[in-house]
C-alpha cells in the first residue's frame, strides 16, 4: 500500500508549494490543472498530471492504496464581486471536491481522504474575542456563506468511509504571490498605513508552516474543520508597522475602508472585519509552528 495524492490547483501558490515538499519525500504525486501543459513545465517531478475534465489514473484500479485528494482549487477571490465573479469563485472552488467524491464512489477508493480548502472568513466577525475551531457562529458576508456552503457539500456528500478535512486558511504569507504580493506594493508606493482604526485582527500565517500542517494533518489522520494561521494574530495597525519597517518604507497613511470599495468591492470586508482566529487543533496535537513571530516571518520572506 502507498500514499497516493491528488493534487487540485498544482500551480497555485500552496499547490505548488506542497507539491514540491512531498516530492522530497518520494512522494506519489498527481497533478491537477486547467493548463498542464504549463504545470508540466513548472512542475516536471510530478508523476501524473492530468486535466480537471480528463482526470484518470491507473493507480485508481488499486483501492488498497491510500488516496489523499488535497482541493486547493479556486479563482481568486480579489477583484470585484459582481454576479458573474461570485459564481466563478463558487464552482471553482467545489468542483475539485465533487470529482473527487465521484472517483472515490466510481473506484470504491475506501482508504481516502478529502481535504478541502475553507478559510476563516466563514467567521462571523469579532473585535477581539479569540476564534478557535469551537467557534460555531458564522458570518453573513458572501466569503462565510461560500465557505459554508463547501464545507456542508463535503460533509453531506462524501462517503462516510472517506476522511474529510476542511482547511481554514488565514492570510498566506509567501515570497512568491498571495497577499503579501498586493501589501508589499502599496508599501512600495509609499502608501503604507492602517486601514480605518487599524485594531481589526489579522490571522496570518507563513506559507511553510502552511504545507507543513496539510502534512501534519495527513499523517497525524486529523479529520474536521482546523484553523491554518499563526498561533500569534496581529492587529492590523501592528501587522503594517512591522510590515513597514521590515520594508524600511514608511507607515503613516490611514486609508477608511469605504475608499478601497470601488477597487475592492465586497472584498473589502475580509480586510477591514476583525477576526482573531486561533489554531487549537494544530497545537493540541503537537505541531510546532516555524514562525509563530511576524518579524521572524517577514524578516524570511522578504530578505
Amino acid at each position: 500500500m502507498k500514499n497516493i495524492y491528488i493534487i487540485y490547483g498544482t500551480s497555485g501558490l500552496i499547490g505548488r508549494h506542497l507539491a514540491q515538499k512531498l516530492h522530497e519525500s518520494n512522494s506519489y504525486i498527481i497533478g491537477v490543472s486547467r493548463n498542464v501543459a504549463r504545470t508540466k513545465k513548472k512542475l516536471p517531478f510530478l508523476n501524473e498530471i492530468h486535466s480537471l475534465e480528463n482526470l484518470s489514473s491507473e493507480t485508481f484500479k488499486n483501492n488498497k492504496n491510500k488516496f489523499i485528494f488535497i482541493n486547493l482549487s479556486g479563482e481568486p477571490l480579489l477583484g470585484l464581486w459582481t454576479k458573474n465573479k461570485k459564481s466563478r469563485v463558487l464552482e471553482s472552488r467545489k468542483y475539485g471536491v465533487s470529482k473527487s467524491i465521484e472517483l472515490i464512489k466510481k473506484h470504491n477508493l475506501l482508504n481516502s481522504s478529502i481535504l478541502s480548502a475553507s478559510g476563516i472568513g466563514i467567521y462571523k466577525k469579532h473585535e477581539s474575542k479569540s476564534i478557535t475551531e469551537k467557534y460555531s457562529e458564522t458570518g453573513n458576508s458572501f466569503v462565510s456563506n461560500m465557505s459554508e456552503k463547501l464545507e456542508i457539500n463535503l460533509k453531506e456528500n462524501a462517503p462516510k468511509s472517506t476522511k474529510k478535512i476542511n482547511l481554514r486558511f488565514g492570510i498566506v504569507l509567501s515570497k512568491n504571490g498571495g497577499s503579501l504580493t498586493y501589501l508589499k506594493l502599496i508599501y512600495n508606493f509609499f502608501i503604507g498605513g492602517k486601514i480605518d482604526n487599524g485594531n481589526q485582527w489579522w490571522s496570518w500565517v507563513h506559507i511553510e508552516d502552511v504545507i507543513e500542517s496539510i502534512i501534519h494533518i495527513i499523517n497525524k489522520n486529523i479529520e474536521g474543520s482546523i484553523n491554518i494561521t499563526s498561533p500569534n494574530p496581529e492587529q492590523q495597525k501592528d501587522f503594517s508597522k512591522t510590515l513597514g519597517k521590515t520594508m524600511k518604507r514608511p507607515n503613516f497613511i490611514i486609508t477608511p475602508s469605504i475608499f478601497l470599495k470601488p477597487i475592492l468591492g465586497e472584498f473589502t470586508s475580509e480586510i477591514a472585519d476583525s477576526r482573531k482566529v486561533l489554531p487549537q487543533i494544530l497545537l493540541e496535537s503537537g505541531f510546532n509552528f516555524k514562525y509563530k513571530n511576524l518579524q521572524k516571518a517577514l524578516d524570511n520572506i522578504l530578505k
